[in-house]
C-alpha cells in the first residue's frame, strides 16, 4: 500500500535570551531529515499546503509565525491571496533577480500584512540594497562569511531598524558571538536541528 503521508521540516528560531519566536518550514518529501529540491516554486507550494492543509498550522506552528523559502515565482502566485499573511514570513531567496515588477510586489505583500526576509546574505550589494527598505528581517549566513567580516557586514547593515538574525549558528561560541554584534533572533543546529513533522503524526 502506497505511503500517502505528508511530510514537513521544521526549524526553531529563538531570540538573544534563547526563546523561541519562530519556525522555519523545509520542504521533506520522506521521513529523511533532508530533501532534494528541483523546483523552488512546487517545493514552497507543498511546504504551505502541508502546514496549512494537511498537518494544520496549529500543530506545526502553534502561536508562532512561519518562515518560508520564496522563490519569485511564488512571490507572484495566487497561493499566497489564500492564506493567512500574519502567519508568515516570506524569506526572499538570494537567487531572485532585482526587478522594479519585484520591488512593487514586496511592498503590495507588505501592505497586505506578510512580513519579508532577506535570505541567505553574505554581502550588502546593489540588489541587497534595493530590497532592504521592503524587508522586515534580514539573515545572515554566518557560515558563510568570514568571521573577519562580520563586523563590517554589521555595520552596513547598523541602518536597519527591521530584525538581523544569524543563521546557520551551530555552536554556543558562535550564538555569543553573534549576540555580541547584536543580532536579535538566531538559527542553527545549536538550539536545534530540524524535526520532520508528518500527518501520520499529526493524526
Amino acid at each position: 500500500m502506497p505511503n500517502s503521508s505528508r511530510y514537513l521540516g521544521r526549524q526553531a528560531i529563538v531570540d538573544r535570551q534563547q526563546q523561541l519566536v519562530a519556525y522555519e518550514l523545509l520542504f521533506r518529501s520522506s521521513p529523511a531529515n533532508f530533501a532534494l529540491v528541483r523546483d523552488d516554486l512546487l517545493a514552497s507550494a507543498e511546504v504551505l499546503r502541508n502546514a496549512f492543509g494537511e498537518l494544520g498550522s496549529a500543530d506545526v506552528l502553534g502561536q508562532f509565525p512561519g518562515f518560508i523559502n520564496a522563490s519569485a515565482d511564488l512571490l507572484q502566485d495566487a497561493i499566497l491571496d489564500q492564506l493567512p499573511a500574519e502567519r508568515l514570513v516570506l524569506e526572499i531567496l538570494e537567487t531572485v533577480t532585482v526587478t522594479e515588477a519585484l520591488l512593487q510586489r514586496m511592498a503590495l505583500l507588505r501592505q497586505r500584512g506578510f512580513r519579508l526576509a532577506l535570505d541567505d546574505v553574505i554581502h550588502l550589494g546593489p540588489d541587497q540594497t534595493a530590497m532592504l527598505p521592503l524587508v522586515d528581517i534580514v539573515k545572515v549566513d554566518v557560515a558563510a562569511v568570514e568571521t573577519e567580516r562580520l563586523p563590517a557586514l554589521m555595520a552596513q547593515l547598523s541602518d536597519f531598524d527591521g530584525t538581523l538574525l544569524a543563521e546557520k549558528v551551530d555552536s554556543r561560541e558562535q550564538f555569543e558571538r553573534c549576540r555580541d554584534l547584536g543580532f536579535h533572533w538566531f538559527q542553527g543546529y545549536f538550539h536545534g536541528r530540524p524535526v520532520v513533522l508528518s500527518s501520520t503524526d499529526a493524526s
